[in-house]
């Protein structure tokens, strides 16, 4: 066993992938991602965040850590809580792309994160927006921090893993798969290098109610819901193909829930976009993306990442997430954000997606209480005439009806 969150970061494949990312991408704030969390009941001072984050980084070393030009990672002897921890004023307690946020990336000096305070304008809702460089968390990882920073949970000890060298030629039908291009959608434009981030919430139940009574996942629903979408948004009407995108993967095992760092696989999914019926939709999805074939994906990408040697392994995840191969990239976060932030309840949680080097859709799906919330990160050379993620919405009730579900009677928050 080992302690979750006494380690620093490592530096791996994906280390120096994100790394390269930033380097040659238009704008280094792109490889940054994160939440929002947005909270009800008193409305903390700048101070207060500060000295609650700052009381709290000794359990997160990855948060106090600086890259040197090695891509190594060492102690930031100089680290200032005030250079990480900002007020956002005039950014309403809603998500927007990072990079408003952010205005330009931190430098390697320094950790590489930022959260900011935001306060509520006409509203009683405030926010705390929390992102960091994808080269030291992803989506798991930055959940479980956040909880390690405001809730009293104290992680489990985390189980070593046995490399699998060979679990990774179960990888190889996904990377073939990329040989054959994405299909060109019309509502891909040139690329402008300027973002625009959308988002829809709906009940939790909803999705739950549809997966109960089809024998399939909230994942598995979600994913005809997107795909559904994308039908509509893509302007191609009953004429779109089906379509290859990007599903990251969590490949932590059952004993490393709690584990730090960067621990993601790319699997190459096919959307049913083809098929016009909602149900017909969800049945596609549940046998392309079974629990078997995405247990199964989820070994292979960890051992190509961890087992396999990089210039083999590296070139396997290029093609994974490249534009031509997948049209766009549907994540989802596991539903593990805080409950509160400095004794405020947090009433909603949005992901704010990044966007890889030559792409212009990334989505999340993040899940807090009784809510689902989808975040649509787009390039505004995307000429979508409908918003992506209300389209998505739309298709979630659509599921419903068509599996005679009636709305769930929840809170409407979004």
């Amino acid at each position: 066993m080992r302690d979750p969150i006494a380690a620093g970061p490592r530096t791996d494949l994906l280390t120096h992938t994100f790394l390269a990312m930033e380097r040659f991408g238009p704008d280094p704030t792109d490889v940054y991602f994160g939440v929002l969390l947005r909270c009800t009941g008193r409305v903390p001072t700048l101070d207060d965040v500060r000295a609650r984050i700052g009381e709290r980084l000794d359990r997160l070393p990855a948060l106090t850590s600086r890259l040197t030009g090695e891509a190594e990672w060492e102690h930031d002897p100089h680290f200032d809580i005030a250079h990480h921890v900002h007020l956002a004023p005039g950014v309403p307690v809603e998500p927007v792309p990072v990079r408003r946020l952010m205005g330009t990336a931190p430098d390697h000096d320094h950790p590489l994160w930022r959260a900011w305070l935001l306060q509520p304008g006409s509203g009683d809702s405030w926010g705390l927006a929390f992102v960091v460089h994808h080269a030291v968390f992803d989506g798991t990882a930055l959940l479980h921090a956040l909880r390690v920073l405001f809730d009293d949970q104290e992680p489990a000890p985390v189980a070593a893993r046995l490399p699998r060298p060979l679990a990774a030629v179960r990888a190889l039908p996904n990377v073939f798969g990329t040989l054959r291009p994405a299909p060109d959608l019309p509502v891909m434009g040139a690329l402008t290098g300027e973002r625009r981030l959308d988002h829809a919430s709906v009940a939790l139940a909803d999705l739950r109610a549809v997966a109960e009574a089809t024998g399939t996942t909230v994942g598995q629903v979600h994913l005809a819901a997107l795909s559904g979408a994308v039908r509509e948004w893509s302007a191609a009407g009953t004429h779109v193909r089906d379509i290859p995108v990007c599903v990251p993967v969590d490949t932590r095992t059952s004993g490393e829930r709690d584990l730090l760092g960067v621990h993601i696989g790319l699997h190459r999914a096919v959307l049913p976009t083809g098929t016009a019926d909602p149900a017909e939709r969800l049945r596609i999805v549940a046998r392309r993306l079974s629990r078997r074939r995405m247990a199964a994906a989820r070994n292979a990408a960890r051992a190509l990442v961890d087992d396999v040697p990089s210039r083999w392994s590296g070139a396997a995840m290029r093609r994974l997430g490249d534009r031509r191969a997948v049209a766009l990239t549907a994540s989802i976060f596991r539903p593990s954000s805080p409950s509160s932030v400095l004794g405020s309840a947090v009433q909603s949680v949005f992901a704010l997606p990044w966007l890889p080097l030559g792409h212009g859709c990334f989505t999340i799906l993040a899940v807090h209480g009784h809510r689902a919330s989808l975040s649509v990160l787009t390039d505004t050379g995307v000429g979508a005439t409908r918003d992506l993620s209300a389209l998505w919405a739309d298709e979630v009730a659509a599921l419903r009806k068509a599996v005679g579900i009636r709305p769930a009677l929840t809170d409407t928050a979004t």
